[in-house]
């Protein structure tokens, strides 16, 4: 999922037994999955960064020998800083915004990229800060509820998450990705209700989102095979597209993984979500994220149906 940052310019009543068939029927057949024969990979052209690679140049010529106003070097910077962060070039991407801050103090996106860094830092309090620091300078920035959940969320403020992610949700009913985050975060709260909730919510879902097709495989719709054919017809293989699909795919599966306590799979997942290097998305982000949770074993997935 990529964060859109601003530039310029029925009812079901299910019993736990059911919650636990329901999540089970989802991973029991990861270990396929990603087996060798079945491996999915994005093969992407080196070339694809070119423009982007260029308009760093540019930039960079700019700030260097342009006369410039404080705002526009600010800008420019932040311009920068984005590019940088699309690259995977986090350390750059963060000194341009830091310098944009400087420069304008109202910068509220700048902000927010700050906030993901302290985050994915696990510097949470500081996270938190940046992040109520943009809602205060814009209120309406949507984005933001989503990553401020996310620094209750890996901070175990379950309750404090949902508020967020509730909110974040009702901004866009259609958007099977804030329904995603708002399930993760309900199983820590209410296994049973967060599968209630989530099959309300499908019904509302646009099909044109990949993640739509996501929800309806954890809610046990699709057949791991009926998902893996979904994703083949969807789009060509080695394409940016294709990258992204499979850049979502097996973060949300590894996150289900990870709630059934198959650390193993869960950790094959998380490290092919990284192999696409589709460094902006959310999903890449948070993949690197909970590798680093599972290497300092500061995970402990709460089983569900376990008492």
């Amino acid at each position: 999922m990529l964060q859109r940052f601003k530039l310029f310019s029925f009812r079901f009543y299910l019993i736990n037994f059911l919650t636990i068939f329901l999540l089970t029927g989802c991973t029991h057949r990861i270990a396929e999955m990603i087996s060798p024969n079945n491996l999915a990979l994005a093969e992407l052209n080196p070339k694809i960064h070119f423009k982007q690679e260029v308009m760093i140049v540019r930039l960079t010529q700019m700030l260097d020998r342009a006369r410039l106003t404080t705002k526009e070097r600010a800008e420019l910077l932040f311009e920068r800083g984005i590019i940088y962060d699309n690259l995977g070039l986090w350390s750059l991407a963060r000194y341009d915004f830091t310098q944009a801050i400087a420069l304008n103090s109202r910068m509220a996106a700048a902000y927010n990229y700050l906030g993901l860094y302290l985050l994915l830092e696990e510097d949470y309090d500081g996270a938190i800060d940046a992040f109520n620091t943009v809602l205060d300078l814009e209120p309406s920035y949507d984005y933001t509820r989503l990553n401020r959940g996310l620094a209750f969320y890996y901070s175990g403020r379950y309750t404090e998450a949902e508020r967020d992610l509730v909110s974040f949700y009702r901004a866009d009913k259609s958007d099977p990705y804030r329904a995603l985050w708002l399930y993760f975060n309900e199983l820590e709260l209410n296994p049973d209700a967060a599968i209630t909730n989530l099959a309300i919510r499908s019904k509302l879902l646009s099909k044109g989102f990949w993640g739509t097709t996501l929800v309806d495989y954890l809610l046990g719709n699709l057949t791991l095979e009926s998902l893996q054919l979904k994703m083949n017809a969807r789009t060509e293989v080695n394409t940016v597209q294709y990258a992204e699909i499979l850049t979502e795919t097996y973060f949300y599966l590894a996150k289900q993984a990870l709630k059934m306590n198959q650390t193993k799979e869960a950790h094959s997942l998380f490290r092919l979500t990284v192999a696409n290097q589709v460094y902006n998305f959310v999903e890449y982000r948070f993949a690197l994220f909970e590798l680093l949770q599972l290497r300092t074993n500061q995970t402990t997935p709460v089983i569900v149906g376990k008492n």
